[in-house]
């Protein structure tokens, strides 16, 4: 029979309505938004008792001859039945209670609420035996199978959770829940429930259908929708036997499916079409399900099995219930007699038996059920992870951060009548002042920088985009018909949105379209530094717990496009918070755990340079990053405290954290001076020679105190600096320790041997290098090979502006004694300890005396080569150019043994020779320009 409904009853006042049956089924009982609990003996019960619990009731749950009430005050209250006397407190909360849930199984109330915590509480109440934290958003549902084994909550961040009560740890996550900042403004609850009998399977509504998840594998099993169903389904129920689904949309629509077969029993529509808040079926099994709406009206639909079941309602005994029982018994006992039957015939050739005994295949009669049924367990994977803008709030709350950089702040306020607002506060109010729009188009996404503010919608998908450079204009484009954008960036010299369709589409900051690209995955965000744009993508399908991410860094220089691919590293099980830039250029990215990383372009490796939770007071406190400056070696970031992202009143106070290398042993010294020496060599940080010396020198000091000479000797070998060499001599030589000073003497003379043979190598090359162009992808990383492994050869170009004096060659005395440490100057008799050591010390070096005959050296000799001529000139060259670095000096010292050659062969030996200066300003323009970041290793210098 098709199933009916009965005419609809007013139950409450219009808002939130929650109903429930008594465990016997004889009566309904009702909660609302008037504060009142009505019992009903049916729904044409004209007079129901009607108790007032306080000035609202949200929830409402029948356990164990007892009622308990969500009341006013967030408090669970238990009532005695029929007689409603209050019976003790349960639970409470700091925000209303959203749900309160209980089957005939188990021994326990699941009870969830608006302040993002659900709790499985004793019946008696005292403490919980488990809370669920970790929500970022109201709690809407929570669900307890019927072994207490696992618990499932919807929340409203958007994520469907299930918990292991043993293990109290999330098992799996699924987005299917629409973002709502309050309970109030719910339209879909999205309430999930367990299959009663043996909490075989979960269902939970997704849109417009039901999934249903094994809960061995965690993988789909089946879906249930229908084509009548137009909106999203709001909430389903299991029935009590287990064999039916019910489910409710938004607007009204009520579904029931045979969860055998997954086919469609009957949809019935609501007669005013609002959205169905609460539903029960009837434990009598009888087909009978209740329901109430947002307006306050309380329903009834029979039959929904399919069947009469007017017959089952008439009659209150169990008498029906048995006998239905024990014809299930009495189908089981059949069965197992004629199995019996075939087993004991002696004469009858079985072939399952045949099977049982000798392969141990079980028959199809013993499974639960048909083959055809049991697909084989899915691995569980996460959820991909949608895209997001760095450095802003979740796009559901009423008042929110679009964006905070380093550059301002963009804020959106969202009012009850739906009008929206954006307001623009920059950090420096002589760059610009305030802005404040209008949103009309609802736009969702934002970016700042020094010249462009950029608007994005989604649907109708847009990118807007205001001027902040003289005049302010404004200009939009349009994305085609079926694309949307999913995030934007903009830099000072470039605009780009990424889009569903795979598309990275760039502009400039006046509305030019300058490229499109595409992506190789779905993009999560995009970032960006003056010309260089980063985007982030999904390179493969999640895994079973890891998202698996890349990056391209993508530089533009005029019409020339460059890109380089790398791969994203995330902490296990986490998701990317963040993805920005340095105020140098270096790329970096940010996870929930709380790991910031940065990404050294020169040597191509990512390295952790902060542990934001050790820093953090709470377990559930969290960071909100805003910029990171290099310089300054700090981080400026927003503390957060239980939520995941600022509020925007009170305004928050930006705090700055140091970066710090994750090395082991940093409490002790030499962890602390090997962390700095290894974050000094990888980031652009404004701490002089001087400094870095002096650390140096003193974690030497604490290799030769701990009497490990070698790893004193191997400090030596791998900073490879020429002014460190004498100090860390007279120091072990005043330790009495000789052996090592002898070591540390001749390592000078090694080191000179293998530059030479080092410059050999590469003026092989010198030709090819001279006919090619004069970038290259991986010029930063191609430097002298000779330089400093911990001290950065970019910070001694930095701070040193003097010339680089090398140290004297160590000689023995004629005497046989070898004293390297004798100098010709007075020096201090009192040495301090090298663990405080003063600028002056540090400074200390030897000077060599340049002897050379010839009055013009850099006149090649007769039948020279330019590898000779490079050898016996490089020191002066050295002092000529000191801001050159290694490969830009020989590509300049190739230039100019051409052009003094070239010289020689047209004016004669007498000729008046060019300046070197004036050479190299006229044939090497762009090799003596300085670097903008360490992103413009990307960028192209073509050869003029």
């Amino acid at each position: 029979m098709n199933i009916e409904s009965r005419p609809l009853r007013y139950a409450h006042a219009e808002g939130h309505t929650d109903v429930c049956f008594t465990e016997d089924g004889q009566h309904i009982i009702t909660c609302g938004h008037d504060g009142d609990v009505r019992i009903w003996n049916d729904i044409e019960d004209d007079d129901p008792n009607s108790h007032c619990v306080g000035e609202s009731a949200l929830a409402v749950c029948f356990k164990d001859k007892r009622l308990y009430v969500a009341n006013d005050n967030h408090a669970v209250q238990a009532y005695t039945f029929p007689a409603f006397d209050k019976d003790g407190i349960v639970t409470r909360f700091t925000a209303p209670v959203t749900q309160i849930m209980s089957t005939f199984k188990i021994e326990a109330l699941g009870c969830c609420s608006e302040n993002m915590e659900a709790k499985i509480c004793n019946l008696e109440g005292g403490a919980p035996l488990f809370v669920l934290t970790e929500h970022k958003g109201p709690v809407l549902s929570v669900a307890i199978c019927p072994h207490m084994k696992y618990a499932g909550t919807a929340c409203g961040d958007g994520l469907l959770r299930i918990w292991d009560i043993d293990t109290q740890k999330i098992v799996k996550e699924v987005i299917c829940v629409p973002k709502i900042n309050t309970f109030f403004s719910a339209k879909v609850l999205c309430r999930i429930s367990f299959e009663p009998s043996e909490g075989k399977y979960l269902a939970y509504p997704n849109n417009r259908e039901i999934i249903l998840l094994d809960c061995e594998s965690w993988g789909q099993r089946m879906s249930f929708t229908h084509n009548l169903i137009k909106c999203a389904i709001s909430q389903c129920l299991f029935s009590p036997c287990g064999q039916y689904l019910a489910g409710s949309t938004v607007a009204g629509q009520i579904a029931v499916w045979e969860v055998q077969t997954g086919a469609c029993v009957g949809i019935i529509e609501h007669p005013t079409s609002h959205n169905v808040s609460a539903m029960a079926w009837n434990p009598k099994g009888n087909g009978v399900l209740v329901y109430c709406d947002v307006a306050g009206q309380l329903g009834m639909l029979v039959n929904c099995y399919g069947k009469d079941s007017s017959k089952i309602g008439a009659n209150t005994d169990t008498e029906d219930i048995e006998m239905i029982e024990r014809a299930d018994d009495n189908d089981d006992l059949v069965e197992n007699l004629i199995e019996n039957y075939e087993s004991d015939d002696e004469n009858a050739i079985s072939l399952e038996k045949i099977k049982n005994e000798t392969l141990g295949i079980h028959s199809e009669k013993d499974e639960s059920r048909p083959t055809s049924r049991q697909a084989a367990p899915v691995p569980s994977t996460v959820a991909p992870q949608p895209p997001f803008q760095p450095s802003s709030t979740p796009s559901h709350l009423e008042h929110r951060y679009m964006c905070w950089n380093d550059v301002g702040i963009v804020r959106c306020h969202t009012g009850e009548n739906g009008e929206s607002s954006i307001d623009i506060e920059f950090h420096d109010s002589n760059l610009h002042h305030g802005i404040h729009l209008n949103n009309y188009l609802n736009h969702t996404m934002a970016s700042l920088s020094t010249s462009v503010l950029a608007l994005a919608c989604e649907t109708p998908s847009k990118l807007v985009c205001i001027s902040l450079v003289g005049s302010s204009k404004e200009w939009s484009v349009s994305m085609p018909d079926t694309e949307e954008i999913l995030c934007v960036v903009a830099t000072s010299s470039i605009v780009a949105c990424a889009t569903n369709a795979r598309l990275l589409r760039l502009f400039t900051p006046m509305g030019t379209q300058r490229q499109v690209i595409s992506l190789p995955g779905p993009a999560v965000a995009l970032s960006g530094f003056n010309t260089t744009v980063i985007a982030a993508y999904h390179q493969t399908d999640p895994g079973i717990s890891d998202q698996h991410l890349a990056m391209d860094i993508i530089a533009l220089n005029g019409r020339q496009v460059r890109s380089k691919t790398v791969n994203l590293p995330l902490t296990p099980s986490s998701k990317l918070a963040w993805i920005g830039s340095t105020d140098a250029g270096s790329p970096c990215t940010y996870d929930n755990t709380g790991i910031l990383r940065l990404y050294d372009i020169a040597s191509g490796v990512w390295m952790p340079i902060c542990d934001t939770s050790t820093h953090s007071r709470g377990a559930s406190d969290s960071w909100f990053i805003v910029s990171i400056s290099e310089p300054t070696q700090t981080v400026r970031v927003i503390l957060c405290r239980g939520t995941s992202f600022p509020l925007t009143v009170p305004k928050p106070i930006v705090t700055e954290i140091p970066i710090q290398i994750p090395l082991c042993e940093l409490d002790t010294e030499k962890g602390q001076y090997e962390e700095q020496l290894v974050r000094w060599a990888h980031t652009t940080s404004d701490v002089d020679m001087k400094t870095a010396r002096e650390t140096a020198l003193k974690l030497f000091a604490l290799a030769c105190r701990s009497e490990i000479e070698q790893r004193a000797l191997e400090l030596m070998e791998l900073l490879k600096d020429d002014r460190l060499l004498p100090l860390a001599a007279k120091y072990a030589s005043r330790l009495g320790r000789m052996h090592l000073a002898d070591k540390l003497t001749n390592l000078a003379e090694e080191w000179e041997k293998e530059a030479d043979k080092l410059n050999v190598a590469q003026n092989s090359h010198f030709q090819e290098l001279e006919s090619q162009e004069t970038y290259d992808v991986t010029s930063t990383a191609q430097e002298d090979m000779n330089a400093s492994l911990i001290i950065p050869q970019k910070t001694r170009k930095k701070i040193e502006n003097v010339t680089p004096i090398k140290p004297a060659p160590i000689k023995s005395s004629p005497g046989g004694a070898r004293n390297p440490f004798k100098k010709q100057q007075d020096v201090t008799k009192n040495v301090q300890s090298p663990l405080s050591l003063t600028e002056r010390t540090l400074v200390e070096v030897h000077a060599t005396s340049d002897s050379a005959e010839n009055k013009d050296p850099l006149k090649p000799q007769e039948g020279e080569t330019f590898v000779d001529w490079f050898s016996r000139n490089k020191s002066i060259l050295e002092q000529q150019h000191p801001d050159l670095t290694p490969s830009e000096l020989t590509r300049q010292c190739i230039r100019t043994f051409k052009s003094v050659q070239s010289k020689n062969c047209v004016n004669g030996e007498g000729a008046q020779k060019r300046k070197l200066e004036e050479e190299s300003s006229a044939d090497s323009p762009i090799a003596n320009a300085p670097k903008q970041s360490k992103l413009s290793a990307f960028a192209f210098q073509k050869k003029t």
